[in-house]
Parts: C-alpha cells; structure tokens; sequence
C-alpha cells in the first residue's frame, strides 16, 4: 500500500484503514472519533499533525513503513 505525504487524513485512512491504527498508536488518538476524522481529518496532513503533535515526520513514516505502507514524499 502507498500513501501520499500531502494526502488528508480522512483520504489516508480511506485508502488504507490500517492507517488508524498506526496514527493512534503515535498519539493521535482523536482520529479515532469518526465526527474528529470528518471534521479535522478533512484538512489535517501527515506534516501538519506532526507539528500539532511534535511527532518526528520520520518516525511518522517509520510507522507506516514497519505496517508495510509506503509514504510518498
């Protein structure tokens, strides 16, 4: 599975529901609440909730790659 850096959240876990788990397993636990990945998910990006979050963008990736999902830059 490959995944876009830029993609919406809401988009990412579309695609790839396996998504979820790895983005509430770094802390991003509100994504868990459909009405929060509808609302927030619609505008937030891998880079913008790293910086919400000061989650490393690469642990981000690294996280996604150990699940088999390749990010694209």
């Amino acid at each position: 599975m490959t995944i876009d850096i830029n993609d919406t959240v809401q988009d990412i876990v579309e695609k790839c529901p396996e998504a979820m788990e790895v983005l509430v397993n770094l802390g991003f636990d509100q994504i868990a609440n459909p009405l929060m990945l509808k609302t927030m998910g619609r505008f937030m990006t891998l880079p913008k909730a790293s910086k919400a979050k000061s989650v490393p963008l690469d642990t981000i990736i690294s996280a996604f790659s150990d699940r088999g999902i390749t990010v694209l830059l």
